[in-house]
């Protein structure tokens, strides 16, 4: 590379970077946007402690979230570690990495066809396209952005490996292990990399020219048969597909364990292969002209026959152009087989996801539909005159119409509301509903959940988790006969639907049938004996019942779950402390277990210093009683609680008499 190329390379390296950085600039004061930003980073104790031997074994040993990608886990830990929780460190660390992306990108393309302008072209069209805006703006998806940066960089040393192979020097060896080291990496970020290996076979056709078709040219060497050729190619390949291989076990496995996976499982085979053409097609749409994007998309549970066959013909056409066009334009096959070859695994026709297409598992599919539609737009100026001038008119208004539309479509990542609100195809997309719904629901807005729960069961009445939200909107709304018959519902569609019995318990408490709703809660803790909400349910359950004795064992269960749950110590000491049963208090324990409670909570819970109060009172130490009760009134009317003010003052009374407070029977 000459001092000329070497500085407008470099020039154009800084603008991609640059650039990039700019435009996605606004997202540094983007917050966490949902449960999987808290999953991930957040709310995930492992991660947001930072780096330390306890929690890099966890991130290996883990296939916590439905995947195993433990350097997407060390990569959150060591922003936590050195800058804390802030969301917009995380920004940035996928904002710069995207960035990195573009650049690597242009980089190999360039090294591989030695075409400039067409790689910066394509490299552009990478970094400021909107459909990758989700893959960059949402912190859970770090792993997107992390995972192709080593996919990049192990592109790169495999080119080298093969300059280096091709001259005989000694330096091949060290650059196959490090593409194979990479690809590895890569794998550990996220398994949608698994296609590497594919496309590398990709590669050694057009443009490495390592695999060759028919009739050589007049007056060069013939090439070795093809089976020759492939069994070669595919051995010096053969630990990248091992590697692929196990990634692609070990993603199954992890993504089995997740609930969320049941609509996809509902659904027959046809349903997913249609959304599966639907989606190629889409995305294909998308790519070309980005509009309406956004979070999640829909099962096409509604289509018109048409609008598949249509899809269908127009997938077929593309692929039987590029077969035709393979000698003359090879990248359009290339690109076309790159798109395919890595959207596949995303596609859901195993039911290894959720969702049926996403903006973000674009990320690496695009690249092939850039490279054939640069190629072909340079070609196609190529062949008339003023070229230059035409050629500069479409990509700069190309690249000023993707940088439009990716500044609007990332305001949508700002926070949680903006994004659950703006729901892409509106008319099919359940899954956008659900979620919209789910955001009012935990924000206390119950009749405009009901309305957006209404229309996602609408769509796709047969799946079961939507009526599991909708009968838990019901109970909180109160009206629990109805959340009793949508949540048996749910049920009979999926008996094993573990989530619906709680909720379904719980309205079941709300018309005062504990027997039934223990039932639930016990189904619930024999399939799982860990959950700890089951565990309080039920013995709320038994108390209500009036199996006081079975109320307090389940409490001690639940402790056994999990020691430091303020609600459980606070209501196994108020129980200790003020049955009506002589046989269950025990004014010792419940002092112990009511100072946890207030020390946990920095002695600033009115309700929990109240049980205190109780617990020194049923020991005999009428002082103490006295006195925290003073302060339970106090914090209480700081925080504008006057039943529990006025309740406490009462009971202080009783304490000053040296009495003990009991419920009556």
């Amino acid at each position: 590379m000459d001092s000329r190329d070497l500085r407008r390379t470099s020039l154009l390296c800084l603008l991609l970077g640059l650039g990039t950085i700019a435009l996605y600039a606004p997202a540094l004061s983007f917050s966490y946007v949902n449960s999987d930003d808290f999953v991930y980073v957040a709310g995930n104790p492992f991660v947001a402690h930072g780096l330390s031997f306890p929690a890099l074994g966890w991130a290996f040993r883990t296939g916590y979230a439905g995947n195993w990608h433990p350097l997407t886990w060390i990569s959150h830990m060591a922003d936590c570690q050195l800058f804390g929780l802030r969301p917009g460190v995380q920004h940035a660390g996928s904002i710069l990495l995207h960035a990195c992306n573009a650049v690597l990108l242009f980089l190999v393309l360039r090294r591989m066809t030695n075409c400039f302008w067409r790689s910066a072209a394509v490299a552009a069209l990478f970094a400021w396209h909107p459909l990758h805006v989700e893959s960059v703006a949402w912190i859970a998806e770090r792993k997107d952005v992390l995972s192709t940066f080593f996919w990049m960089l192990a592109l790169w040393a495999w080119t080298r490996y093969l300059e280096e192979f091709k001259a005989q020097s000694a330096k091949a060896k060290f650059f196959y292990l490090g593409a194979l080291f990479l690809f590895g990496l890569g794998l550990m970020s996220k398994p949608m990399v698994v296609t590497l290996p594919c496309v590398m076979l990709l590669l050694d056709w057009w443009p490495l020219g390592r695999l060759r078709f028919g009739a050589p040219p007049e007056g060069s060497e013939a090439p070795p048969p093809l089976g020759a050729q492939l069994t070669q190619l595919l051995v010096e390949k053969i630990p990248f597909f091992v590697l692929s291989g196990l990634s692609s076990v070990i993603t199954l496995l992890a993504a089995r364990r997740q609930e969320a996976l049941s609509v996809v499982a509902h659904l027959p085979l046809k349903v997913r292969f249609v959304t599966a053409i639907l989606s190629c097609f889409r995305y294909l749409a998308k790519t070309i002209w980005p509009s309406d994007l956004g979070a999640t998309y829909p099962f096409m549970m509604r289509h018109s026959r048409w609008e598949l066959i249509g899809a269908a013909l127009l997938l077929g056409a593309i692929t039987i152009l590029a077969l035709g066009a393979r000698k003359s334009r090879p990248y359009w096959l290339f690109g076309w087989l790159w798109f395919l070859g890595t959207l596949l695994p995303t596609l859901n026709l195993l039911a290894t996801g959720a969702q049926p297409m996403a903006d973000r598992y674009m990320y690496i599919p695009s690249i092939g539909l850039f490279i054939l539609i640069c190629w072909e737009v340079f070609d196609l100026a190529a062949s008339t005159d003023h070229a230059q001038l035409i050629l500069g008119g479409i990509w700069g208004a190309a690249l000023v119409g993707c940088c439009v539309l990716t500044s609007f479509q990332l305001q949508f990542w700002r926070n949680e509301e903006t994004l659950v609100s703006h729901i892409a195809m509106p008319k099919y997309n359940f899954l956008g509903h659900a979620d919209y719904a789910a955001y009012l629901l935990r924000h206390n807005q119950l009749a405009r959940a009901e309305a957006e729960c209404a229309q996602a069961v609408s769509i796709f009445p047969d799946y079961a988790l939507l009526h599991v939200l909708q009968g838990d909107i019901f109970r909180l709304e109160g009206k629990f006969d109805r959340a009793i018959e949508t949540l048996s519902f749910a049920l009979t569609r999926d008996p094993g639907l573990i989530s619906a019995r709680i909720p379904l318990g719980r309205a079941l408490l709300g018309l005062k049938r504990p027997a039934e709703a223990a039932i639930q809660f016990r189904d619930v803790e024999q399939c799982q004996p860990q959950n700890l909400e089951a565990s309080i349910w039920l013995a709320r359950s038994f108390l209500i019942e009036g199996k006081t004795n079975e109320g307090v064992a389940e409490f001690r269960r639940a402790l056994t779950l999990q020691p430091n749950q303020v609600e459980v110590l606070n209501d196994l000491a108020w129980l200790l402390a003020t049955s009506p049963h002589s046989e269950i208090r025990n004014g010792a324990e419940a002092v112990k277990l009511a100072i946890r409670a207030c020390q946990l909570t920095n002695n600033k819970q009115a309700i929990l210093m109240g049980t205190l109060a109780a617990a020194y009172a049923e020991s005999g130490r009428w002082d103490e009683a006295i006195a925290a009760a003073q302060k339970a009134h106090d914090l209480a009317a700081a925080a504008g609680q006057k039943a529990v003010a006025e309740k406490n003052l009462q009971l202080q009374q009783i304490y000053r008499s040296r009495q003990p407070f009991h419920e009556k029977q």
